[in-house]
């Protein structure tokens, strides 16, 4: 078994490769194609480039904290790790999986991929248009309706201004039908991110057997928590993530396929 020292320079030897991949990186925005094989190909490039990108900067985010002691900041970074890495094994293996499996597609199928790919993109449940564009009594307008009715979408959905994002609690128990050990880390890090005993843990320090609510103390109850949530973290996030990143690659058609 490896030791947290040693997982640390594996998790920064993998973001190191992964900084250098995302600089390699530079497929431009264009969603204007008419041939959907070419359109997927260019949202597939730009989806690979933002999960990089994300992800290096996340895993520096962790690095960076547990340097300076700041357990908070790599709990709220290790969550996102995972649902990041748990929404890209969701979209991998239940949305494009059973389309692209197929000997051929229909042009219905082949619009469903399209579909597909501009969700995984551009999915949310924010109106970005509004925010934007400053238009912040709007933004308080929704909210009210939201209030109101949990259930009724934004008028902005239906418009297709902007797709709905997938629940990352799908992606997540999806994740936990197979690997249950997910559902464990990802449940100790929504914890340790909540304002409650886990998140309170993690500034806290021990001093002549007393416990403090502050880190400034001889030893850092943090610390502990680190050393143990830290081969969790990376068991559920570096190596699936290359994975399920090497799979998106796959989804990409060859001049030959056109």
């Amino acid at each position: 078994m490896q030791t947290v020292a040693q997982l640390m320079e594996m998790f920064r030897q993998g973001t190191q490769h992964l900084s250098r991949m995302a600089e390699n990186l530079d497929c431009p925005w264009s969603p204007t194609l008419g041939d959907p094989r070419q359109l997927h190909n260019v949202y597939a490039r730009n989806l690979i480039t933002c999960y990089v990108s994300k992800f290096v900067q996340l895993s520096d985010t962790v690095l960076d904290s547990v340097a300076n002691k700041r357990y908070l900041i790599y709990a709220l970074a290790g969550r996102s790790l995972i649902e990041l890495t748990a929404t890209l094994r969701y979209y991998i293996l239940f949305q494009y999986k059973p389309l692209l499996e197929k000997a051929s597609l229909t042009s219905a199928e082949m619009k469903q991929i399209i579909e597909i790919d501009d969700r995984h993109l551009r999915g949310t449940r924010f109106d970005w248009e509004s925010f934007f564009f400053k238009r912040y009594a709007q933004l308080k307008d929704e909210a009210v309706k939201q209030l109101e009715s949990k259930k009724a979408k934004q008028k902005y959905v239906t418009q297709g201004i902007m797709a709905e994002q997938v629940n990352i609690l799908t992606c997540i128990e999806k994740w936990g039908e197979v690997t249950p050990e997910v559902l464990i880390a990802y449940n100790l890090f929504c914890d340790l991110v909540h304002p409650n005993i886990g998140s309170s843990f993690l500034v806290a320090s021990i001093n002549d057997e007393c416990l403090y609510f502050t880190p400034a103390k001889e030893r850092s109850v943090g610390a502990d928590i680190f050393e143990q949530s830290f081969p969790v973290l990376v068991s559920v996030t570096h190596k699936p993530f290359g994975e399920y990143l090497l799979m998106l690659m796959g989804t990409i058609w060859q001049e030959g396929e056109f």
